[in-house]
């Protein structure tokens, strides 16, 4: 069985040389080559849908177990046949985010674009790295989306209040004088 690096670096190779056959589409050869992959393909999946109808009727569950594998659930992908929406393989990649002090929200699945909402809050966190960030996770979760939009909200600010501010004319009466009259401090709140 393969490992993830593996499995990884197939389908690396497999996009490879399908990218690399559709730029040869025009001449002959090229044409026949990727008619073959097209009808290969059809036989496959077509196949493959008998079987998820069968393991679907006899366990309900099995194809989102099966689709949980990276390398079945690209196959299952390839063929419209997997389990879960897109809409929720991008959620739950955007659950997975690793930004402690960030939000991303789902915003619209359109056809091929995927729009999100990102708000950072703290130190360190780059508008162009996020949009990264969820352009990969995305990517990773819904291999069948073209685009990715993202928009990156800086967070609602809170005020800041010195704490000079919040002691001033403490020990010192209302003249300035009596400290017996001590003139409460203003609140920051």
């Amino acid at each position: 069985m393969w490992e993830q690096r593996e499995v990884h670096d197939r389908v690396g190779h497999a996009e490879a040389a399908l990218a690399d056959l559709e730029s040869w589409q025009d001449s002959p050869g090229g044409a026949a080559g990727l008619a073959a992959v097209r009808e290969l393909v059809a036989l496959y999946g077509e196949a493959l849908d008998r079987i998820v109808r069968h393991l679907t009727r006899a366990n309900p569950e099995l194809p989102h177990e099966l689709a949980a594998d990276e390398l079945v659930g690209h196959l299952l992908l390839v063929h419209d046949l997997h389990p879960v929406d897109v809409a929720s393989r991008v959620r739950q990649a955007l659950d997975r985010l690793p930004a402690p002090h960030t939000t991303a929200e789902l915003l619209a699945v359109e056809d091929d674009l995927v729009r999100v909402r990102v708000t950072a809050a703290g130190c360190g966190s780059s508008a162009d790295g996020l949009r990264e960030a969820v352009d990969v996770a995305v990517r990773a979760a819904a291999p069948e989306i073209e685009t990715v939009d993202v928009t990156v909200t800086a967070p609602a600010t809170t005020a800041f209040v010195p704490l000079d501010a919040l002691t001033a004319g403490a020990g010192r009466g209302r003249d300035g004088g009596d400290p017996g009259q001590v003139e409460p401090a203003p609140r920051a709140w």
